[in-house]
């Protein structure tokens, strides 16, 4: 049986869209969310939601667009 888990994090980026981040996403999950973070408006942080087999592939990409906060995995 495969283990999937559920992901919560921000993803803090200067110059990242949020087209960008779902299309580099879409391919390690599912029930991809990823939407503007309107508790930081002043900044790029984008609230990130998703089912996947991987955790740690999907924060190795997430890390390359910026700072990943508020990690929560189920």
């Amino acid at each position: 049986m495969i283990t999937k888990y559920s992901l919560e994090f921000i993803l803090h980026t200067k110059n990242t869209s949020l087209k960008m981040i779902k299309s580099s996403l879409a391919e390690f999950g599912n029930d991809l969310v990823v939407s503007l973070c309107l508790e930081h408006p002043e900044s790029c942080n984008y609230k990130v939601n998703m089912i996947t087999e991987d955790p740690v592939l999907v924060f190795d990409l997430c890390s390359q667009f910026g700072r990943i906060r508020s990690i929560k995995v189920e």
